[in-house]
């Protein structure tokens, strides 16, 4: 009994020590997780920018409708520093959080965990190297309740960041209308001037860039949207959560479940979730309450009294190994993620030796990249009517026969094929696009290792 509770003193003397030093702790791993696919991009020679969002993006620089912020902050800056936005702003999201945990009296203990579990989930991983709006929308927003938190004629202040959290898309500033209506009028309770000026003037920005703007009312999706297998990175997901953040978050509600904060997670749960399935890019609000609720899981396990604390202290570090060799997977998946050196080569290839009105065919995950480095248009762009674009493709790439396909291809007026090296490995060789490939009317152009440029003759008339 006596050596079971000197190890919970130890456990509770180890953490108490993270807890003091947490923020040199954090910076250090912060640097060490968000640096880890930076370097790997660089010695592999590839574009330090990841994700078909980041491409969107830089595909839209010089655009003059074009009122996103991140698009506005990647015009002022110089080309060679575009890769250093995405850690920024992450940094900028942990510092202002910290300031923010403060102001509000969180817990060091619930401060550290949520912080940690940032730094660890794939969604937020995989934003560091991407130029993600939800990331600069979440910053603007902290930037704004910070500065809403002062006192006098300084609180004013907050107007400008959430104004230009406005001009992302019509969802992100409903929720930020809510989050600031339920701040203002059901935490603080305030029926002042200043309370009605705040939510009269972002109401009338909001009106006037959903009927003069034209902002979509989701941003994207820039992926292929997968379901469940977008939601757990553990299942190949491009970004998301780990099972045992999940498993912890799951903890997180069951333990407070009477509590009615617990209510309003489980609302936000099922709302995030609902648009999700909608809109698979919204993982990020999805994955940021799974975060806070896993974080406050794991306070509340370290706080639970045990009659075995060895038990308790070997679930906790169980529970955090899970975590911790989860986003180490994730981080050596990632690194291997598009663009690649080859896409790059190729695409420029094709700008290169091509007509400019080509329009290109391959999977709709490269579209975004055809655009930037070929410079040419691409047949499906998933943001603009996914479900459209998306039954579209998976036509084309399942044909069997060439009665098919041809009508499909003429009918868009396809004239290049870039078949990447992904697509190579996922599309069956014997059967299907691939095996059509050996019909006259297609031309190999180009090849680098198992990516290929065809062309594609049209129908004679």
């Amino acid at each position: 009994m006596t050596n079971s509770s000197d190890n919970s003193k130890q456990v509770n003397l180890y953490f108490s020590h993270l807890f003091k030093y947490q923020r040199i702790y954090l910076a250090l791993l912060w640097l060490i997780v968000f640096s880890q696919p930076l370097l790997s991009n660089y010695f592999e020679e590839k574009p330090l920018l990841m994700g078909g969002e980041s491409y969107y993006h830089l595909s839209s620089l010089g655009q003059t409708n074009n009122f996103n912020p991140l698009v506005f902050i990647l015009n002022i800056l110089p080309q060679k520093v575009h890769f250093l936005v995405p850690l920024i702003i992450s940094a900028g999201m942990l510092c202002l959080f910290y300031f923010l945990a403060k102001r509000f009296n969180i817990s060091e203990k619930q401060t550290f965990f949520i912080a940690l579990f940032y730094v660890l989930t794939p969604t937020f991983i995989f934003s560091s190297v991407t130029l993600s709006s939800y990331s600069l929308f979440l910053v603007l927003v902290l930037l704004g309740t910070f500065l809403l938190l002062e006192n006098h004629w300084r609180k004013y202040f907050c107007l400008f960041p959430f104004a230009a959290a406005a001009l992302f898309d019509t969802f992100s500033f409903i929720l930020l209308l809510l989050f600031i209506a339920a701040y203002l009028f059901l935490l603080k309770k305030e029926k002042s001037f200043f309370s009605a000026a705040v939510m009269i003037i972002l109401l009338c920005i909001l009106i006037v860039s959903v009927n003069f703007l034209s902002l979509p009312f989701f941003l994207g999706p820039f992926e292929v949207q997968k379901g469940i297998g977008n939601l757990v990175s553990d299942l190949g997901g491009l970004s998301g959560v780990g099972f045992f953040t999940l498993l912890l978050a799951a903890i997180g509600l069951l333990i407070d479940w009477k509590k009615k904060s617990t209510l309003v997670s489980i609302s936000l749960l099922i709302l995030f979730l609902v648009t999700y399935l909608f809109n698979s890019h919204t993982l990020f609000f999805l994955s940021l309450v799974i975060i806070v609720l896993a974080a406050l899981g794991f306070a509340k396990l370290l706080d639970q009294p045990w009659k075995l604390s060895l038990l308790q202290n070997i679930t906790l570090f169980l529970l955090l190994l899970g975590i911790a060799f989860s986003s180490v997977a994730y981080l050596e998946r990632v690194s291997h993620y598009a663009p690649s050196k080859i896409d790059t080569e190729m695409l420029q290839w094709i700008r290169e030796n091509t007509d400019d009105e080509a329009i290109i065919l391959s999977a709709p995950e490269n579209s975004y990249y055809i655009h930037q480095f070929a410079h040419r248009q691409p047949l499906f762009l998933l943001d603009q009517g996914y479900k459209q674009q998306y039954n579209l493709s998976q036509q084309i790439f399942t044909a069997f026969y060439i009665a098919d396909l041809f009508p499909l291809l003429d009918k868009n007026h396809v004239s290049i094929i870039y078949i990447s090296e992904d697509m190579k490995q996922t599309l069956p060789q014997d059967q299907g696009f691939l095996f059509l490939l050996q019909n006259e009317r297609f031309k190999l152009l180009h090849f680098r290792g198992e990516a290929e440029v065809w062309s594609f003759e049209e129908e004679k008339q």
